[in-house]
Order: structure tokens, then sequence, then C-alpha cells
């Protein structure tokens, strides 16, 4: 089964840290790019009360760990968005039960 990934980026102003992934938009796709193959499965931004959060679905929480700890692209977004400090990551995993779309 698959793991869900969110990852809390905290940071001062959420509408520029909005802005500032827009404005990247090129390398945000470079980062997509790297994740085809490496399997991740979904991903999405959305925004809380200062914070970005990314929610993601990988194949294990493995290939997440070795996409993500120490990826100079990763740290440039966000440095460039203004994230404030390290990320808060938490791992699920995924499991079967009625109900699940």
């Amino acid at each position: 089964m698959s793991v869900t990934v969110i990852a809390h980026f905290p940071v001062a102003d959420v509408a520029k840290a909005i802005e500032g992934l827009q404005a990247n938009a090129a390398l945000l796709e470079e980062i997509t790019e790297d994740t085809k193959g490496s399997g991740i499965i979904h991903h999405k931004f959305v925004a809380g009360d200062g914070e970005v959060l990314v929610i993601d679905e990988w194949e294990t929480a493995e290939q997440f760990q070795g996409f993500f700890e120490g990826n100079p692209k990763v740290e440039r977004v966000t440095s460039l968005i203004g994230v404030t400090g390290p990320p808060e990551v938490s791992i699920y995993n995924s499991f079967e039960a009625a109900g699940s779309l």
C-alpha cells in the first residue's frame, strides 16, 4: 500500500509564498519531472494559517525520503518562497476500508 506524506512548511506570508510558487513554475515543473519514476503517485499544494502544505502520495516512505532529503531543488524553492523553519513531515500508511474514494 502507498503512503500519504503531509509536509507543513512555515512561512511568514502565505500570499507571498503562493506568489513565489506561481512565479517559479518552471522550477516546480522540473521537480515534478524528477519525481516521476521515483515513486510519486499524487502531489498537491494547500495553504493554511502561516503555512504551506504539500500533500503527496508515494509508493513507499523510503522513496519519498530518498527524493526529499537534501534535495537542492526543494531547498531552493523553500528559500524562494520564504519558508521560516524546517518542515514538519508526517507519513501515514494507507489501508483499504469501506467508504474510501
